[in-house]
């Protein structure tokens, strides 16, 4: 597949596999939800959609919306939320043009299975403007 031709969300997922590579993020990519708990690092990254709107005015243009959320044993490195939403926002040279929505990066804790390790999970929210003929 070209990469004109890939949707946003083969877009976010390579580019995510790319930092999961890179930062040794053991636990890769999974879009939805990740399944597996078995895993002996939690780290590792799961997006998905959240919404389409309409745009208010004329009703025809659409926004989706998508969420990524970085999950990380104990706390998420400094610097890396930056880096992630950089890389994000590079995707429009492969065609597909992602920006950062006014929503805050929600931070939640969680702990690891049955043991006593905190898993920090950060959601970013980015959207696709797309226009409408």
């Amino acid at each position: 597949m070209s990469d004109a031709k890939k949707s946003t969300l083969d877009c976010i997922r390579e580019v995510l596999e790319t930092l999961a590579e890179k930062d040794g993020m053991a636990g890769g990519v999974h879009y939805g939800m990740m399944e597996k708990t078995d895993l002996d690092v939690w780290n590792y990254f799961v997006f998905n959609r959240q919404k389409t709107t309409k745009d208010r005015v004329k009703h025809r243009d659409l926004q989706t919306y998508y969420e990524i959320h970085i999950i990380h044993e104990d706390y998420i490195p400094e610097g890396y939320v930056d880096e992630v939403i950089a890389a994000l926002e590079d995707t429009e040279a492969v065609g597909v043009k992602l920006r950062m929505t006014d929503q805050d990066i929600q931070y939640d804790y969680v702990r690891k299975g049955k043991t006593e390790m905190v898993v920090e999970i950060a959601t970013i929210a980015v959207f696709r403007p797309e226009k409408r003929c």
